[in-house]
């Protein structure tokens, strides 16, 4: 309702579950019932087609724009290309492209002025058809109700000076100023989706770019109140895996849905665990000794969210990672199927070595990798490695409370962190998050065993 009541900019506030996109799909269909033509926008385009998708369920017809190998193969119909071809108004075109083909292959062979004069005709019937072309795009563009792209697609020359009746943004907190103004400039009015407690903008450079870029616009008015709504009953997580991310993030003010709240792995037939009973497990390391390790290439550099070991793998720990692989298996063999579970790792470097010990793992369909590739996503199950473990307490970029958000917001039923309390504990954060564990009494010793298959 505050969205469809908006002044200028309304935000919605989308913690992990909640139905965000939803809540936005529901946004735009009421907005084109009352007859108001809508841009639909985000920063990129799996943001923009898992849009379209659910606009399509949700029985809204749109037109996206941009390049067709770009575009989900879901969403191919609804390309402007697709839409074009599809038009009847095209046939002449088609037909006069035909035409032209054909005096180019005849002037191949030709000499003199009947060769020019066959070329002259081809490229006369080529700027007819283009023309036809250009002129059932902008008509199919000005009929349509919601017109889907990216941030950077909505600049599209054929959208000329158009201005919509409501600019919808969903994933308005990854979006850098430049980028979101481009869709803002194109509508009366604007509705902004984000969390700007999960991952901000991808920007590369030094710290003068991370203070003017990095920060957003959607952070920017939340943090100065403007009119919004935070959207509290979220859709996914066990409400103990739910009760951390709450109480750290949102103030205490999520809450689980009923058919959500108490739900775990032993409703899909999964075999108990009595050595991890609960939806949230953690499996302590500190005094093992497996060390972090570092790689020796470094190039340096600054990059804001997706930090340096992303492009430079450097941070690993062998340890860890047979654990880890280890608590994957023993999931397997409760009866959980590959494709339900994730594996994220804090490293890209300790994400590859997770790779390699679980190649058929994978190849079943398990998933693993760093909090980036997660984001708006979620599993059954989910086993987080925070890798980290030195005998000085650094910590590194898993400071940013915003990145481990994320990774322990990716699980529905079961979610199980391996960390070095002794590493973490000094970090305000992950001192709540181990208070909260102790709370619940969820936490066990990796030298308790060796997280054998059950049989």
């Amino acid at each position: 309702d505050a969205a469809l009541r908006s002044g200028d900019i309304t935000l919605i506030h989308g913690p992990p579950g909640t139905g965000k996109t939803r809540t936005l799909v529901e946004v735009v269909r009421q907005r084109v019932l009352r007859g108001e033509r809508v841009l639909c926008a985000a920063p990129s385009n799996t943001a923009v087609d898992n849009l379209g998708i659910r606009l399509g369920a949700a029985g809204v017809r749109a037109v996206r724009l941009g390049h067709p190998a770009r575009v989900a193969p879901a969403l191919a119909a609804l390309t402007l290309d697709a839409q074009v071809n599809a038009d009847g108004a095209t046939k002449l075109a088609r037909e006069w492209r035909d035409r032209a083909r054909a005096l180019r292959k005849s002037a191949a062979g030709r000499y003199g002025q009947e060769a020019k004069d066959l070329w002259q005709e081809a490229r006369a019937l080529d700027r007819d058809a283009a023309r036809e072309i250009q002129n059932a795009e902008r008509a199919i563009l000005e009929r349509a109700d919601v017109i889907l792209a990216t941030c950077v697609g909505c600049d599209h020359p054929l959208l000329g000076d158009r201005i919509f009746d409501a600019a919808i943004i969903d994933e308005a907190t990854q979006a850098p100023d430049p980028l979101l103004f481009i869709p803002l400039a194109r509508a009366k009015v604007a509705v902004l989706a984000g969390d700007q407690h999960q991952l901000g903008p991808v920007v590369i450079g030094g710290p003068a770019v991370d203070a003017t870029l990095g920060s957003t616009v959607f952070e920017r008015l939340a943090n100065e109140r403007l009119a919004g709504v935070m959207l509290e009953q979220q859709h996914r997580m066990h409400e103990q895996i739910m009760t951390f991310p709450s109480r750290s993030m949102y103030e205490g003010k999520l809450r689980a849905a009923p058919q959500v709240a108490k739900h775990q792995l032993a409703d899909l037939g999964v075999a108990p665990d009595p050595l991890r009973p609960g939806p949230l497990w953690l499996i302590d390391t500190a005094g093992k000794d497996w060390l972090e390790q570092r790689t020796d290439f470094d190039p340096g550099g600054s990059l804001n969210n997706i930090p340096t070991f992303q492009f430079d793998p450097s941070t690993f720990n062998t340890g860890n990672a047979e654990r880890v692989a280890a608590e994957a298996r023993r999931l397997l063999s409760r009866g959980l199927a590959p494709t339900d579970i994730a594996i994220i790792a804090a490293y890209s470097a300790q994400a590859h070595r997770l790779r390699e010990l679980l190649k058929d793992e994978r190849a079943a369909g398990l998933e693993i990798g760093t909090v980036d590739g997660f984001q708006g996503r979620e599993k059954e199950a989910v086993i987080v490695d925070l890798v980290r473990s030195n005998e000085h307490g650094e910590i590194g970029f898993l400071a940013n409370t915003r990145r481990m958000n994320v990774a322990l917001t990716r699980a529905k039923r079961f979610l199980l962190v391996v960390a070095d309390s002794a590493t973490l504990g000094d970090h305000p954060y992950y001192a709540q998050f181990l208070v909260y564990i102790s709370e619940i009494d969820a936490h066990g010793s990796a030298w308790s065993d060796e997280a054998p298959p059950l049989p």
